[in-house]
Formats: structure tokens, C-alpha cells, sequence
């Protein structure tokens, strides 16, 4: 990757217009839904996880975090594809009065997953690094 930052912002761009433009899609196209998905808090929760992984990994001029941060940002686009795709498809289908709630639940799970993901790599290099450590160095093959 040449430019990984710029990849990841763009990732996090493209994402966070999808998790935002989705409920004002659904509340448009299906107008009963409308009073259910119009509020500025929802807008704001669906913005929460691409916020979150910008001021987390973009800021860091090393090239590690920056190719990090471009993982997690295709990781975040794909998973908002994912979920929110089926309600793109067919607005009207995945209504009702709790869909208010899943998009917040969308919203939570994604920010735990950008909180989680990175916590959980980070802790598993580190053991294997503390592993390789404790081995010594290792001999080199003829």
C-alpha cells in the first residue's frame, strides 16, 4: 500500500455515508418508518464507530498504525455492508416499531468491534512476542 492512511480515511468516508445516509434511506422510502429514524441522536450513533477508528488509528504517522487502521476501516465498510445492505435492498421489509433499536444496536456493536478487534491483535502479538522471548533466538537452517 502506498498511501494506507488516505485508504483508511477514505474506507471510513465511504462507510460512514453509508451508516448514515441508511435510516435517512429506509425513512424515506418506507414513510411509515420515518418516525422511528428521524432523530439527530440515531444519526449520530450510526457516525460513532468511523469517528472512533479515525481519532484511534489515523493520527500516528508510523506506517504500522496506518496499515492497521486501513484493515479495520475495510474491515468496518465490509461489516456495514453486511448489515445494512438487506435494509437497502428492501426498506420497507425490515420495519416496525424497534428498528430505531437495531440501528443502535448496529451502531453499539460496530464501536465495540473497533474497541475489541484491535485490543484482541494487540494482545496476541504481544504473547507471541513474551513466547519468543522466552525460547531464545532460534538457529538458523542450513
Amino acid at each position: 500500500m502506498k498511501y494506507p492512511r488516505r485508504l483508511a480515511a477514505a474506507l471510513l468516508l465511504a462507510g460512514a455515508v453509508l451508516a448514515g445516509g441508511t435510516p435517512r434511506y429506509v425513512a424515506h422510502a418506507a414513510p411509515n418508518l420515518a418516525g422511528y429514524l428521524l432523530h439527530p441522536a440515531l444519526f449520530l450513533g450510526q457516525l460513532a464507530p468511523f469517528l472512533l477508528c479515525a481519532a484511534l488509528w489515523l493520527p500516528w504517522r508510523a506506517p504500522a498504525p496506518a496499515a492497521a487502521a486501513a484493515l479495520l476501516a475495510g474491515l468496518l465498510l465490509l461489516a456495514t455492508v453486511i448489515l445494512y445492505g438487506p435494509m437497502l435492498w428492501s426498506p420497507a421489509a425490515h420495519g416496525g416499531d424497534m428498528i430505531g433499536l437495531a440501528f443502535v444496536a448496529i451502531a453499539a456493536g460496530l464501536t465495540a468491534g473497533v474497541l475489541v478487534v484491535p485490543a484482541v491483535a494487540g494482545l496476541v502479538l504481544w504473547m507471541r512476542r513474551r513466547a519468543a522471548q522466552r525460547q531464545g533466538p532460534r538457529p538458523m537452517a542450513a
